[in-house]
C-alpha cells in the first residue's frame, strides 16, 4: 500500500491543485493537443504507459472557448495514447460520466502521490505499525478499514501541497491559509482515527488501534 487516498480524492476539496495552482515538477505529461469525445481522451505524441498514468488520477482539461475546463478523473487507461476519463463521480462504482467534445485541448496529469506516501508514512508511525515503524509487528497493509484513514491522508497532503506552493510572492497568504486549515483538519482527523488491524492473516479484524498519545513523565 502506497496511499490512503488518490488524486482524486484530492480533487474532490482542492480541483485548484490541478489548474491554478499545481507543482510543475510533478507533471507526468501535458499538451495543448488534446481531444476529448465523451469518456474517451487522446493526444498525440505521449504515451500513458510510459508516463506511469493511472486510474485514480486526475486530468486537467481547458478548451480555448472555456466549455470544458475543469479537472476530471482518469478512470482508465486504454492504450498508451487513450484514456478513458469522467465528471468526478461520488464513487468508483459509478460509470464514467461523458464530459464532452473538444479538440485542441490544454490538458496535463499531475500526481501527488509523493505526498501521499509521506503522509501514510505518517500515519503509520502514529499507529505503530509499517513502514513507519520499521520494527512493528504488522504494517498499514494489515489495516481492514483502510478507509477510515482517507480523510486524514487527504488533509496531510494538501497541507503539504500549500506548503510547498507557497514561495513567500505578495498576494499569496491564500495558500498559507489553506496550509493552516488543512494542517488544522489533519490533526482532528488523526485524533477520530480508529484502525482496525488483522493480526494473523485470516482476513478478520481482531485488534483496534488508535494513534498513540503523548505520555507525560513527572520528574
Amino acid at each position: 500500500m502506497l496511499s490512503f487516498s488518490s488524486d482524486v480524492d484530492l480533487a474532490k476539496f482542492e480541483p485548484n491543485v490541478f489548474g491554478s495552482w499545481y507543482l510543475s515538477s510533478q507533471v507526468l505529461c501535458s499538451g495543448s493537443n488534446g481531444i476529448v469525445a465523451g469518456t474517451q481522451f487522446t493526444a498525440s505524441g505521449v504515451d500513458f504507459t510510459a508516463a506511469q498514468v493511472a486510474a485514480g488520477h486526475v486530468i486537467y482539461l481547458e478548451s480555448t472557448d472555456g466549455v470544458i475546463k475543469g479537472a476530471f478523473e482518469v478512470v482508465d487507461v486504454i492504450d498508451s495514447t487513450h484514456l478513458t476519463v469522467s465528471v468526478l463521480r461520488t464513487s468508483s462504482e459509478q460509470a464514467a460520466i461523458p464530459i464532452g467534445s473538444a479538440s485542441g485541448l490544454t490538458w496535463r496529469i499531475v500526481t501527488y502521490a509523493p505526498q501521499a506516501y509521506e503522509i501514510l508514512f505518517q500515519l503509520s508511525q502514529k499507529l505503530g505499525l509499517s513502514p513507519g515503524c520499521l520494527d512493528a509487528e504488522h504494517s498499514v497493509d494489515d489495516i481492514t478499514n483502510p478507509d477510515a484513514l482517507r480523510q486524514a491522508s487527504i488533509f496531510g497532503i494538501l497541507a503539504m501541497v500549500f506548503e510547498s506552493l507557497y514561495t513567500g510572492a505578495d498576494g499569496q497568504t491564500v495558500l498559507v491559509e489553506k496550509k493552516e486549515q488543512y494542517q488544522w483538519q489533519f490533526g482532528k482527523a488523526v485524533e477520530r482515527l480508529t484502525v482496525n488491524i488483522d493480526t494473523n492473516a485470516d482476513g478478520e479484524a481482531d485488534k483496534l488501534t488508535r494513534p498513540a498519545a503523548v505520555k507525560l513523565v513527572r520528574e
